[in-house]
């Protein structure tokens, strides 16, 4: 596998050298291939993950063993606050730091085998995964824009050590993973040698079921891919307008598929059936949300969207004081600016004090209507959302509400009627929210 990686890929790799016995074996193999062809460059990363009073030791082993062979290696210390899912942080904290370190070129081999695929394979089964979590690691996938390998993935613990004592190898051994309180080592020690024991072939039948599952995933994606292009909007939301005439499988397959292009760890299979219940098949005059992690699924006008939680804004108040100089808005909604390109407002006058608000309640009259009505209708008019609301400046002159920045005026008479004000000024909002053509919010 790994003389398949080198000639099939480029001649540059980062081995994640932790000392254990997986990645020495790896780290030595991948010696004797750059033996037979030099032009192989081999770089290596430890990551100390500073929990064990042994870090220190390892982190020196690993230095001595890179020394020895001539390896570039790189030392990385990481911190985590030691509360909720600790494995889950340190993965994520040792994979960006890895990641943050790969060349553009450069592919990275990890040491996993077939004993963590298994491992991987009960955790997902605890979980309550369905085919994709059940389909394992991939022995090539990616992490981030950069290619992962994992050459060992069909040999065992057992014979990656059988090769290591062969080749008197010499590695750590990390006494933290015969801790059982964790879910990974409860498996490793205290599950697989049992089911080994009773079936011999557990491992390679465990291998064979992630390969079905991960060939089913990837049919069921083709198959998905072409099929949600039917169903997603301009602006990356997801259109349900027939989910009620359409099987309940199919919708959940592509509200998943959906969420999978978000770049983010897929929710449980009960966040989807939730999202379903309480969002698709909800009333239409409700506004139900769904929230995973930092991020919510709303929905709006027979539509599914997508979006980063936002912090409430609508009690604050921004004056702008100097008009020449830019007035930054709060969660990162960018920035107003005076100039001669932007929305046409009437200008205050001296003794005005200008001030930005996020929320405003009651009838109001735009320029161009005749009557008066609620601003929620004006909001519904505009399709906004109802989480966006109280997201979009409003602009004040001392109390008076004169303009929503970029969609609408009120009309003169209703805050100045001793006097009609002719000069107007421009004011541009710059920001990654836009207006397309038929006033529709983007989401970007």
């Amino acid at each position: 596998m790994i003389k398949k990686i080198v000639t099939q890929y480029k001649k540059l790799f980062l081995i994640a050298y932790s000392g254990g016995v997986d990645s020495t074996v790896l780290l030595h193999k991948m010696l004797k291939i750059k033996e037979k062809d030099p032009q192989i460059k081999i770089r290596a990363i430890h990551i100390n993950h500073n929990l064990h009073s042994s870090s220190k030791k390892w982190e020196k082993h690993c230095t001595e063993i890179c020394q020895k062979y001539d390896i570039p290696l790189i030392i990385k210390k990481i911190r985590i606050v030691l509360k909720g899912n600790i494995e889950e942080k340190l993965r994520i904290k040792r994979y960006n730091t890895i990641y943050n370190n790969l060349l553009d070129d450069e592919i990275l081999l990890t040491g996993h085998h077939l004993n963590d695929q298994c491992e991987t394979l009960i955790l997902s089964l605890k979980r309550g995964s369905g085919p994709t979590g059940l389909s394992g690691m991939s022995s090539e996938s990616f992490l981030g824009k950069k290619k992962i390998v994992r050459p060992f993935l069909q040999k065992t613990k057992k014979e990656l050590e059988k090769w290591a004592y062969k080749n008197n190898l010499k590695w750590i051994e990390d006494f933290s993973n015969t801790n059982i309180s964790y879910d990974r080592n409860f498996v490793r020690h205290k599950l697989i040698p049992i089911l080994e024991q009773r079936w011999p072939f557990f491992l390679k039948n465990c291998f064979r079921t992630t390969v079905i599952c991960c060939e089913e995933t990837k049919l069921k994606n083709m198959f998905l891919k072409e099929k949600i292009q039917n169903f997603i909007n301009f602006n990356e939301s997801l259109n349900i307008k027939n989910f009620r005439n359409m099987k309940k499988e199919m919708c959940k397959a592509l509200i998943r598929y959906w969420i999978s292009l978000k770049n983010i760890k897929m929710p449980s299979y009960r966040i989807i059936e939730c999202i379903y219940k309480e969002i698709v098949c909800s009333k239409e005059d409700a506004n139900p949300k769904i929230i995973i992690n930092k991020n919510e699924v709303r929905r709006y006008k027979k539509s599914l969207y997508f979006i980063k939680t936002q912090k409430s804004i609508k009690d604050t108040f921004l004056f702008w004081h100097d008009t020449n100089k830019k007035l930054l808005l709060p969660n990162n909604l960018g920035y107003l600016t005076r100039n001669n390109k932007g929305f046409t407002i009437p200008i205050p006058k001296k003794n005005e004090l200008i001030n930005i608000r996020f929320q405003f309640e009651g009838k109001i009259l735009i320029l161009g209507r005749e009557k008066r009505r609620k601003i929620k209708k004006i909001w519904q008019e505009y399709n906004i959302p109802p989480w966006f609301r109280n997201q979009i400046p409003l602009l004040f002159y001392n109390d008076f509400f004169i303009s929503a920045i970029g969609l609408f005026v009120i009309k003169e008479e209703n805050f100045n009627k001793e006097k009609k004000i002719k000069e107007n000024w421009k004011i541009s909002w710059i920001s990654k929210v836009k207006l397309n053509n038929e006033n529709f919010f983007a989401f970007y």
